[in-house]
């Protein structure tokens, strides 16, 4: 399957990159580093020169099922000098910011499906894809639709701990990095690509939070509402409140998808457990989003991550109106 080939590609960057390496690989087109290189650095140029053609090769090998994936133009620097001009200077088209976004993060899903050894999720969501891709009438919604049916899987076939490993697990290959208001660059982010359409952040008071649903975290995770939503100065460890509109994936099936999200957000927050609580639909195709973020093994108190993939909808008519607009 698609995962393990990625995989393997993956391996072979890996073993040319060293910790001290003085080069890197970037997009000429993007400005940022291709997916299967991201925080990977080398020893010398031909180095770096090899895990650049294996970049080539791991967007090859998602081409076969999207040939609208925009070609990479990996660049070779060095570190030290900083980025080249061409990155610097990279102006890519939403459509190219977008559709990377969306194969990257289906990229590495599939990896960890083929590490984690789900193959059955992984066959499954591949499936889905071949047979909606059938049918889907704008080809440029290929890139969402691969997201979509990985979602639509992991949410059927894996265990809330099995979804759990494999989120956890496609964010670590991003070479997670402690960000400042992880929160807030992961929406950020999220619209500079534009998976969403203006964003509002904002922590949750306790007696709000102790209000919030977390299906999936177990009959003690009210209990421990105080403790998430405490701060002791530190942003990354409360309950948020998030609100976006023009959400790609949006949709009424009375769940809110939110694997890509919870991606993007564990690459920003490597030390945290993230928990998705619930979700609503709110007017003009906008959407709230509760989560909470405590630091892992809080003193025994962590029940895990939940709602990585999907939460539950709030049953409204804004989310019931056919006439109403969801998303793009």
């Amino acid at each position: 399957m698609v995962g393990g080939t990625l995989r393997d590609i993956r391996a072979e960057i890996r073993s040319l990159a060293r910790p001290d390496g003085d080069y890197a690989v970037v997009c000429g087109r993007t400005g940022s580093e291709p997916a299967a290189a991201t925080g990977r650095r080398f020893p010398d140029r031909r180095a770096a020169g090899e895990a650049a053609e294996l970049t080539r090769d791991y967007r090859a090998a998602l081409r076969r099922y999207d040939p609208n994936i925009p070609y990479d133009d990996p660049l070779v620097y060095e570190v030290a000098e900083g980025l080249p001009r061409a990155a610097t200077e990279a102006s890519a088209d939403e459509y190219a910011r977008y559709s990377a976004f969306c194969h990257d993060t289906a990229g590495a899903l599939f990896e960890a499906l083929s590490e984690l050894g789900y193959r059955e999720a992984e066959t499954a969501a591949m499936e889905t894809y071949l047979t909606l891709a059938e049918v889907v009438d704008d080809h440029d919604d290929f890139c969402l639709t691969l997201v979509w049916s990985l979602m639509s899987e992991l949410d059927v076939r894996l265990s809330a701990a099995e979804r759990r490993a494999a989120v956890e697990a496609a964010a670590d290959l991003f070479s997670p990095t402690a960000t400042p208001n992880p929160v807030d660059a992961t929406l950020r982010h999220l619209e500079a690509v534009g998976f969403v359409e203006g964003y509002s952040v904002r922590p949750i008071p306790d007696a709000e939070a102790d209000g919030a649903r977390d299906v999936d975290a177990g009959p003690d995770a009210r209990a421990d509402t105080r403790t998430d939503a405490r701060t002791d100065g530190d942003d990354s460890a409360r309950t948020w409140e998030l609100t976006f509109g023009d959400y790609a994936l949006a949709e009424r099936t009375g769940r809110i998808p939110t694997l890509p999200i919870a991606v993007a957000l564990l690459r920003r927050t490597p030390e945290r457990t993230v928990r998705f609580l619930d979700g609503e639909a709110l007017s003009d195709g906008r959407w709230r989003l509760r989560l909470r973020m405590s630091p892992k093994g809080d003193g025994g108190r962590d029940p895990g991550s939940a709602g990585l993939v999907s939460v539950e909808a709030v049953e409204n008519r804004w989310l019931n109106d056919t006439g109403a607009s969801l998303g793009r």
